[in-house]
Order: structure tokens, then C-alpha cells, then sequence
């Protein structure tokens, strides 16, 4: 398997590698090294190889693409060093990007199975993350580049179905080559809560990568809105290219207060302690053509904690839930925001209904089901039987 991420930060990759344990396959994991970091380590049964490359955040396209080349060339000689030794009967590639699907070359020359899990459609993310528009040079190479590493692989899989049948299908890429494994939660990691309570301040949270695109300037405009400050609080926990902006937005809007931001990045597993005393989840999402379709995977995180949710409306979201599963706000309106939150500040019992909700709605958005479509894929492709 390999990623362009830290890969004991990333839930789907992690989700996935120990699915394949479990299914009764050796995994090998390629990944970027984080600063102190072992090069090579085993993480619950998965072999993680973690290469000499940090991820790259800032605002350069170039520099991304200079980024991927230098961890696509890695992944190349490692992966055929490796595959002589090894023998692979299957090689996962997540992406962004998508041509680190052809590292995969020689072990694919001598019959190996390629899959290529799309967790972001390439040209959409840099059209949404640079302003660019769709249909510009630079998102035609970025769908030409898709097309190729698809055609390139056995199998395709997404992460839900708008994404599948809004985008994919739609930038040409065969409907009967495309499985979803949805991008749900580990339903063993994000236990639900025994107990829920809304005394004191309500205590909402974020956690993931800051970005803009994950509507955090609204969140800060909304929050600075607010009338009842005092009966609410906000923990981010996550870093990103947005980090230093929000730092600077938190503070020129007085909320020092209200919001505290750690900015760091935790392994997946340490997550549902960091934020075990709080009591709504806040999905804000800044909408353009990608995160029309995004489920964030935090949205799920939540629900699967039984924690009540506000977020957005978007086609994914919209898809899986409707107006009595959450809390909803208009993406482009703080004024918007700050109303709900004066709303639940005032008669906070109105979470109780939502708590029922997301411990309804739980067993729906949970990783078991897919893990094992997930594993029958992998056998379906190697020919393996159960009792390999």
C-alpha cells in the first residue's frame, strides 16, 4: 500500500491496511516520514516503510507537483526493490496524486493487481484549493492524468457514492470499474459515548487538517457574532496550511476566549480521548465543485461517538442525512451560524433530540460493513481464499 500522508494520521489508509491484516494478507505500507518518526516500524500488524520526504504545505501548485514527483520516484525503487523480496499479489495506491499508481510498474509487468483508491478527485481539489477554474490548462492535465491512471489499474474505489456517480462517472471513468468503500468511521475506535450531558457551556469541536476550504473563516466570522459567548466554547485540533491565518483570525476577533486552537496533528487512535468532554461536533465546509461531494470523515467521527452535529448542506451530506439527523447552517453565512448557536445556547435540551439521532443513525456509518466488502475485493482480485 502506499499514501502521500503520515500514515499514523490517516484514518482511511490505517482503516484499510489493518482490514487487510485482518483478512489474513502481509502488508507492507509506503509513507511519508514526519520528523522523528522510525524509518521502519510495525503498527498493529502493518509493516510501515516511512520514506525520507515530509509533506508539503503551501501555495504553490508547482511546488506540489515537484512534491509528488520526488515521492512517485521513492515509491518506484522502493516498491520493485521490495516487490523482488515480497512478491506482491496486490498493490493499493492512494491518492492525491493519482500517477503513483504507475510506482507499481515492474510489480504490475509480473501480474500483480493494482488498485487505485480515490479519496480526492485530483482535478476538482486543485481547481477548489487554487481558484482555478474547470476547464483551465492545468485541470485538463489533471483529468487526462486521472483517465490514465485508472485505465492504468484493475480496480477503482472511491469513498461514497456522490463522489462516484457526481464526479467520477462524469470525468469518463467507467461506472462498472468503480467500487465504493464508503469512508466511514472506525466504529471500534469512536465508541459511543454511555453518557451525554449539556451541562455548563456547550463544548463544540473540530479536529482535521485546517484548511480554508474547510469553512474555518466562517466558523471565526460566525462565532464573533454570537450574543451568548459565555455559554459556549470551540476546540480545533488539527494543522494545516490555514493554521497561521486562523491563529491571526482568533485573535484580531477577540475570541481567545471561546476558541482553543491546538494546533498539532495526533495519531488517529488518540483522537476520540482529545475530545471525550465535549458535546457537538461542527462540520463547516466552504462549498465549491469538491467539497460539494465531500462527507467529511469527522461528520462521521461524531455520529459514530453519538455526538450531536451542525454542519452544512452539500449533495454528499444531503445524500446521507436530512433535517432531523442534524443541526444545519448555511455554508456562506456567518449570520447564519451564530443563530443556531445563539438557538441551542438558549434551550441547549434541543441536543438531546440530535443525541438520539446520531446513535439512531450510527450503525449506518460504520467501517464494519465495509471492511468486510473491502477484504472480499482484495480476495476477489488475488484469488485468495479465506484460509490464506
Amino acid at each position: 500500500m502506499i499514501a502521500y500522508s503520515y500514515y499514523e494520521q490517516d484514518p482511511r489508509v490505517i482503516r484499510e491496511a489493518e482490514a487487510a491484516v485482518d483478512g489474513g494478507f502481509d502488508v507492507d505500507f509506503l509513507a511519508l516520514r514526519k520528523e522523528g518518526s522510525a524509518p521502519t516500524e510495525v503498527v498493529r500488524g502493518v509493516h510501515v516503510f516511512r520514506l525520507n520526504q515530509a509533506k508539503y504545505r503551501g501555495g504553490g501548485h508547482f511546488r506540489y507537483l515537484i512534491e509528488y514527483l520526488k515521492f512517485f520516484l521513492k515509491c518506484l525503487g522502493v516498491t520493485t526493490k521490495l516487490f523482488f523480496k515480497r512478491k506482491y499479489v496486490a498493490i493499493h495506491v492512494n491518492n492525491m496524486p493519482d500517477f503513483l499508481v504507475f510506482a507499481t510498474i515492474i510489480p504490475r509487468l509480473f501480474g500483480a493487481k493494482v488498485i487505485l483508491d480515490i479519496h480526492d478527485p485530483m482535478p476538482n481539489t486543485f481547481a477548489s484549493k487554487f481558484k482555478g477554474g474547470e476547464g483551465g490548462f492545468f485541470y485538463r492535465v489533471l483529468l487526462w492524468q486521472e483517465r490514465l491512471s485508472a485505465a492504468y489499474c484493475n480496480r477503482v474505489i472511491t469513498v461514497h457514492h456522490p463522489v462516484k456517480e457526481g464526479i467520477l462517472i462524469k470525468h469518463g471513468l467507467a461506472p462498472d470499474s468503480i467500487v465504493v468503500i464508503a469512508n466511514f468511521a472506525d466504529d471500534e475506535l469512536f465508541c459511543l459515548q454511555k453518557s451525554f450531558s449539556i451541562e455548563g457551556k456547550i463544548r463544540l469541536v473540530f479536529h482535521g487538517t485546517i484548511l480554508e476550504r474547510s469553512g474555518l473563516r466562517m466558523l471565526m466570522d460566525g462565532l464573533a457574532r454570537v450574543r451568548h459567548k459565555d455559554r459556549i466554547s470551540l476546540r480545533i485540533i488539527g494543522e494545516g496550511d490555514f493554521s497561521q491565518s486562523l491563529k491571526q483570525m482568533i485573535q484580531s476577533l477577540g475570541l481567545e476566549g471561546i476558541v482553543d486552537f491546538d494546533n498539532h496533528s495526533y495519531p488517529v487512535h488518540s483522537i476520540p480521548e482529545r475530545i471525550a468532554d465535549c458535546n457537538v461536533g461542527i462540520v463547516p465546509l466552504e462549498i465549491s465543485s469538491v467539497t460539494n461531494y465531500a462527507l467529511p470523515l469527522k461528520l462521521v467521527e461524531y455520529i459514530s461517538l453519538g455526538l450531536p452535529v451542525m454542519t452544512v448542506r452539500n449533495d454528499a451530506i444531503s445524500y446521507y442525512l436530512s433535517e432531523e439527523d442534524c443541526i444545519f447552517f448555511k455554508w456562506n453565512d456567518p449570520c447564519s451560524l451564530s443563530a443556531v448557536l445563539d438557538r441551542i445556547a438558549e434551550n441547549p435540551e434541543a441536543l438531546l433530540h440530535y443525541r438520539e439521532r446520531s446513535v439512531a443513525l450510527r450503525e449506518g456509518f460504520s467501517w464494519t460493513g465495509e471492511k468486510r466488502k473491502y477484504v472480499a475485493l482484495l480476495r476477489q482480485l488475488t484469488g485468495a481464499s479465506r484460509n490464506n
